[in-house]
């Protein structure tokens, strides 16, 4: 089954928007594993199935829930769950689907799932490549190399990285020179998601089969 796993080099670089951006241009299904925060935003597949406006049968909800806005592994402590990458599995009508699937991560790479595995084990676990997404401003250079050394030494493939906020060439111009064998897929511009219309934004989406 084709797919990507989408994660970030920070919280809120907009993962979730370029995930909607993916899921749409690509007729993917979508899942997100684990969700914290329930109790101060709504569930991250909501917001992926509102912008994408696809039917139920491109969405699974999270097999994880978690209330409070904090990494699983802190949220978990608070509500005496047990989190166990063990237990996550894709869901059997995706494995069975003739769509691709987009899995999007909870937060960066280090994310504590439990007090021993991270986010780039279950990106492991699961076997997909990445698409990194990153911010375009200030400090994106860094965030960006690191993230990258850190999913080579754990051998996990790098499909690209997608940019995302107000166009920066200079940034976007460093990472290529420093991470030469990693393409940019696109940047994304900065928009306002109370009015951008997702399909305007479908033309700058490569083919998913042209990524592998």
């Amino acid at each position: 089954m084709d797919g990507v796993f989408i994660t970030g080099t920070d919280t809120d670089v907009g993962k979730t928007f370029i995930s909607a951006l993916l899921v749409k241009a690509w007729g993917s299904n979508y899942w997100k594993p684990i969700q914290t925060g329930l109790n101060s935003c709504q569930l991250d597949t909501v917001t992926v199935k509102h912008l994408t406006g696809l039917s139920d049968s491109h969405f699974e909800p999270p097999q994880i829930e978690l209330q409070e806005p904090l990494s699983p592994w802190r949220a978990s402590i608070l509500e005496n769950a047990t989190v166990s990458i063990e237990d996550l599995v894709i869901p059997q009508r995706f494995s069975e689907s003739g769509r691709p699937l987009v899995l999007e991560g909870a937060g960066g790479l280090f994310v504590p799932i439990n007090e021993t595995m991270i986010i780039t084990d279950l990106i492991h676990k699961l076997n997909y490549p990445v698409i990194l997404v990153a911010r375009s401003e200030l400090g994106t250079i860094n965030h960006t190399l690191l993230s990258i050394e850190h999913l080579r030494s754990r051998n996990i493939k790098i499909l690209g990285i997608i940019l995302n906020g107000k166009l920066n060439a200079d940034n976007a111009a460093a990472i290529k020179h420093f991470a030469k064998d990693i393409p940019i897929l696109l940047q994304v511009p900065e928009v306002d998601l109370s009015l951008i219309l997702i399909d305007s934004l479908l033309p700058l989406v490569p083919k998913l089969e042209d990524l592998y």
